[in-house]
């Protein structure tokens, strides 16, 4: 028996009935971007919006003072670029390709005529609003009350749960995930996340592979993360 698989946290069509995801793969047209490439700044104006087929994508907040917030990476299947299309104002965030991508693109005329079509897409789009206020909302406590080593843990175990794979020795990432990435998602320093991830895996928690983190104790991190 095959294991299901859980579907991407932020993708809107786990949500629809099969006609609705039939339509909007009809609507969506295919574009690929190179590592590194920008998908759309912060302030624009924008007028698609976007679901990952392959790769990932790397969404910050950039401040006036040029500090970094590194917010989220997308995983295949999730869904971003949506307020804008809802309220028509500026985007809020800048997104770029983490690895080689792939997207689905839907345009705003397409993007109106499903909602249109499909009383189910505006239940997903309530859905998907709401998780992405539930993450804002863990992500602003984590910020205010976590130490930093369980602001580190909690972002790892993050990534870990979009991008991990198990492995004989734990669960290997799948992407290379920096310290200075690492460093803007938790809003510190990379030396002082330097310092915790030493700290890590002195204590056996993970090791570094090829450039990328393996998870020897994810009920370690897990504890770390809430704080016992």
């Amino acid at each position: 028996m095959t294991e299901a698989i859980d579907p991407a946290p932020f993708d809107l069509l786990q949500w629809l009935p099969e006609v609705a995801c039939a339509d909007f793969h009809q609507m969506a047209r295919r574009r690929g971007y190179a590592p590194g490439e920008l998908i759309y700044s912060q302030g624009d104006q924008g007028g698609e919006m976007f679901r990952v087929v392959e790769g990932s994508v790397r969404l910050s907040v950039t401040r006036t003072d040029g500090r970094e917030l590194l917010y989220l990476l997308f995983e295949p299947g999730d869904c971003f670029g949506v307020s804008t299309l809802i309220d028509g104002e500026p985007l809020p965030q800048t997104a770029e390709a983490g690895h080689d991508l792939e997207l689905q693109i839907v345009t705003k005329a397409a993007f109106d005529e499903l909602r249109q079509r499909h009383r189910t897409f505006d239940d997903a789009l309530i859905r998907l609003a709401t998780r992405h206020m539930r993450l804002l909302s863990g992500l602003f406590a984590d910020a205010s009350l976590q130490d930093m080593s369980a602001r580190v843990a909690s972002r790892i175990l993050s990534v870990a749960r979009s991008f991990g794979r198990p492995g004989d020795d734990g669960i290997e990432l799948s992407i290379a995930l920096s310290q200075t990435e690492l460093a803007a998602m938790v809003g510190g320093a990379r030396q002082t996340v330097n310092k915790v991830i030493m700290q890590f895996r002195r204590d056996g928690l993970l090791s570094i592979r090829n450039g990328r983190l393996v998870i020897h104790s994810t009920r370690a991190l897990k504890s770390l993360a809430s704080g016992r």
